[in-house]
């Protein structure tokens, strides 16, 4: 069995040859919620103001998941 440091460092080479991959969910789950986010807008009717703000923290979040993710899959899980 290999020390958990040897363990760490082979999830995270792996991460780096499906980056790619990756970055093309993130970026198809991301127009998919903009689209979500637009239509709700609408629905809501949200004045025009309000839309800018709306829509800055919607890339703020997404662009602190696209940061974020890899150290969310090559944390370890408790119990495992």
């Amino acid at each position: 069995m290999s020390p958990p440091r040897k363990q760490l460092w082979r999830k995270l080479r792996s991460y780096d040859a499906q980056s790619s991959g990756v970055d093309r969910l993130l970026s198809a789950l991301r127009a998919l919620d903009l689209t979500v986010v637009e239509l709700s807008m609408d629905i809501y009717n949200v004045p025009q103001h309000d839309r800018a703000a709306l829509l800055e923290q919607h890339r703020r979040l997404h662009d602190t998941v696209r940061e974020r993710l890899p150290r969310f899959l090559c944390s370890p899980r408790r119990g495992a």
